[in-house]
C-alpha cells in the first residue's frame, strides 16, 4: 500500500525539500487507498519531503471569547485540533510541535521548525507573522489538497489579507457573539482580523481549472491538488482584489457571508459620498 502512495504523491509533484501545508479528508483517502492509516499516509509524506522540508498541518481550535461568556479556553498541549482526524493525530507525533494561537494554530514538522517555534501566536493569525506567512516567502512551498477543494485551503485567507480584500479586517461572527479576541490559559490576545467563510473560494479554483494553471489528480475517487504558493500569491492577489464579490457565498445562503455583502456595500456607498 505504501508504494502505490508514494506513486500517487509523486504524480501531485511532491518532491524532496518541499514545504507542504496539508488539508485532507480521510474519509475519502481510506475510500481510495483502503486499509490505510493515518500514520502511514503521514509517514509516506514525511519519507518523501524528508526531513530538509516541511509538513504544516492546520490543527485550529477557534478559541474566541464570546460576549455571551460561554468561550472555550485554548490549551496549547491538550486542546484537540477541530480540523479533521488527520490533523489531530498528526498533531500529537513525536516530532511535531503546536504553535500557541487561541484560535488558528498550526502543528509542524521539519524545516519549518528553525524558524518558528511553540511560542508563535501573531495578532493576525493566518496574516503577517504567521505559518502562512512564513510559508509565502519560502521557495519551494505548496498546498497539498487530498480530497479536498478550496474551500478548505487556509491559505485563501491569507490572500484575503494581503490583497487585501474590502472586508480583510472585518470579523462577520457578531451573529454568532464572537470578539476579535483569542482565549487560552495564558489569557486574552486581541486579534487584528478573524477569517470569514470559505466556501466561495471553490470560484478561485475553478478558474485557475478553466485556465488549465492547476490540474485536480484522481486516483479511485479521491480527488487531489498540488499547488504551489508562489502560484497562489502571483494568480490569487489580483483576482482577490479585483473579485471580492466572488469570495463570498450568494445573498441569502450565510450569514457570515451576508454581513461581509452589507460591509462592502456600506463601504462603497460611504467612499461615494453617499450618506
Amino acid at each position: 500500500m505504501p508504494h502505490l502512495l508514494i506513486t500517487y504523491f509523486k504524480s501531485l509533484g511532491l518532491r524532496q525539500r518541499h514545504h507542504v501545508l496539508l488539508h485532507s479528508s480521510f474519509r475519502k483517502i481510506r475510500s481510495a487507498f483502503p486499509g490505510i492509516s493515518i500514520e502511514a499516509l503521514i509517514k509516506t509524506i514525511k519519507e518523501i519531503i524528508t526531513p530538509n522540508g516541511s509538513l504544516i498541518m492546520p490543527a485550529f481550535t477557534y478559541c474566541f471569547e464570546k460576549s455571551t461568556g460561554d468561550h472555550e479556553i485554548f490549551d496549547q498541549q491538550n486542546s484537540p485540533s477541530k480540523v479533521g482526524a488527520v490533523s489531530e493525530v498528526f498533531r500529537n507525533m513525536p516530532g511535531v510541535i503546536r504553535t500557541a494561537s487561541p484560535t488558528h494554530s498550526f502543528s509542524l514538522w521539519g524545516e519549518i521548525k528553525k524558524a518558528i517555534d511553540t511560542t508563535n501566536s501573531p495578532e493576525s493569525p493566518l496574516g503577517e507573522g504567521s505559518v502562512l506567512d512564513w510559508l509565502a516567502k519560502k521557495s519551494s512551498s505548496c498546498i497539498l489538497l487530498l480530497g479536498a477543494d478550496f474551500s478548505a485551503m487556509s491559505f485563501g485567507h491569507y490572500l484575503e489579507i494581503k490583497a487585501p480584500t474590502p472586508w480583510a479586517d472585518f470579523s462577520p461572527w457578531d451573529y454568532m457573539h464572537v470578539k476579535k479576541v483569542g482565549v487560552s490559559k495564558n489569557g486574552r490576545q486581541p486579534l487584528r482580523e478573524v477569517p470569514g467563510c470559505a466556501k466561495a473560494f471553490v470560484n478561485f479554483e475553478q478558474e485557475l481549472v478553466s485556465r488549465g494553471l492547476i490540474q485536480p489528480i484522481s486516483q479511485a475517487g479521491l480527488t487531489s491538488y498540488y499547488v504551489s504558493v508562489e502560484l497562489l500569491l502571483r494568480e490569487g492577489l489580483p483576482y482577490f482584489r479585483k473579485h471580492p464579490e466572488r469570495l463570498l457565498c450568494a445573498s441569502g445562503s450565510c450569514p457570515a457571508c451576508d454581513a461581509r455583502h452589507s460591509f462592502m456595500t456600506d463601504s462603497i456607498a460611504a467612499s461615494d459620498g453617499i450618506s
